[in-house]
């Protein structure tokens, strides 16, 4: 909470260690999973709410301290009735309006920048799981293993040098002490780089694991044609990483922000001035319309506040906010999967497992062609034998396998000449 307020009041991030990221991390897991909660335990939630912004936003309490400051005059002061008659002239509706068409699109906005680096983001992981899919058919374990151990550290500095919440001491460092990206010799190259000041650490993993997929290439462990899919992979990578430094690069531009901050700092308190003398002299004054008015004027205020927030909030993704991206889990998750793919091995596929695999399935049958009218289906005889099927021959000879394969092997070959 000091920290939350600290930022509140500076412009420089505070410094996280990566015990606090973790305990955020576990609550912005949590919070992806109450989405499809019932709409009452929903709002039974203040942790990644907007709530929690609104308490402290001091444009919602000065346009409340503006309507209920007027209705006490209204009541205890003596107003003079021309102030009431010039401000049924004044028509807020229309600003609403307007105003309120400047903050969905500027939260759409903010939204699809958002969807847009989630989807890059997601861009890095695919191509490190491809990568290692291909090493684990194709190339050496010493190789594999190497140019996945570079694209998983260039998938961590990446975000190290995109944003001032994460850094090189509390993200990328205990990351690479627990995981073993890299060695203390390749650890010092990229401390010389410097993860910090933006794409560069990444970037030379990146030619790194490009080198070793040229060195595979020139001792034969893969032909042209894969070495192209291993550098596409990695270039496709690169391009990820750019694309969202590139959004780093280019925010929303201040200008329009600037301006809808204008528009919302003169339009409530505006809109609760008026609201406050809609209601009429003393004379006319009632405790129960003061109170409703009150609480339209909260209602608007929370929509115009919320929206604007809304948008600020999901401008950055990189940062502390609860709804930001997970980028810790995806790191973790990504280096887990692709070790996971450099170790699978598949069963030794012998006859026998075949053979095996065809008895299980002996009493399919048939469900006709795709032009067979259903009430024919009952009479219908396929004219060829049906593959995943065993010839009746097969069963009198099973102690044989080689005659069980052999007859199996001819079995498809007639279904497909038919």
């Amino acid at each position: 909470m000091l920290k939350d307020s600290m930022r509140c009041w500076s412009d420089k991030e505070p410094e996280y260690t990566w015990d606090d990221l973790s305990r955020i991390e576990k609550k912005r897991r949590a919070i992806l999973r109450r989405n499809e909660l019932p709409f009452y335990k929903i709002l039974t939630f203040f942790d990644g709410t907007v709530i929690t912004i609104l308490a402290t936003d001091p444009l919602l309490w000065i346009s409340l301290g503006v309507f209920i400051g007027i209705r006490v005059c209204v009541r205890y002061m003596n107003i003079n009735s021309a102030l009431f008659d010039a401000m049924q002239a004044v028509d807020t509706g229309f600003i609403g309006g307007f105003l309120t068409f400047f903050l969905v699109f500027y939260v759409q906005q903010s939204y699809a920048r958002l969807n847009d680096q989630y989807f890059k983001t997601m861009g890095c992981k695919g191509r490190i799981l491809d990568v290692a899919m291909m090493a684990r058919a194709r190339l050496t374990k010493e190789t594999g293993c190497r140019i996945i151990r570079y694209m998983n550290a260039a998938h961590v500095a990446a975000f190290v040098g995109l944003s001032d919440t994460y850094t090189s001491s509390n993200l990328f460092a205990p990351l690479n002490k627990e995981k073993n990206f890299l060695t203390e010799q390749e650890t010092q190259r990229i401390v010389e780089i410097g993860p910090d000041s933006g794409s560069s650490a990444a970037f030379e993993l990146l030619a790194w694991a490009m080198m070793e997929v040229e060195l595979a290439l020139k001792d034969e462990q893969i032909d042209p044609r894969h070495a192209s899919q291993f550098r596409d992979n990695v270039l496709e990578m690169r391009a990820s990483i750019g694309a969202i430094y590139d959004f780093k690069d280019q925010p929303i531009p201040f200008f329009y922000i600037h301006f809808l901050c204008l528009l919302t700092a003169f339009y409530l308190p505006l809109y609760s001035l008026n609201s406050a003398l809609d209601l009429g002299s003393e004379s006319d004054a009632h405790w129960a319309k003061d109170l409703l008015s009150c609480l339209v004027v909260l209602l608007q205020a929370i929509f115009i506040v919320g929206l604007r927030v809304l948008g600020q909030k999901l401008s950055d993704p990189f940062g502390t906010d609860l709804v930001d991206l997970s980028v810790m889990h995806y790191c973790a998750f990504t280096w887990k999967l692709s070790n996971r793919l450099l170790l699978s091995h598949a069963p030794s596929g012998d006859y026998k497992s075949f053979i095996e695999w065809q008895l299980m399935n002996r009493n399919k049958k048939a469900i006709g062609e795709a032009w067979i009218d259903s009430t024919e289906l009952s009479t219908y005889e396929p004219s060829h034998a049906t593959v995943g099927s065993i010839p009746s021959q097969v069963d009198q000879n099973e102690e044989k396998s080689h005659t069980v394969v052999s007859a199996i092997m001819e079995s498809w070959n007639d279904s497909y000449e038919n």
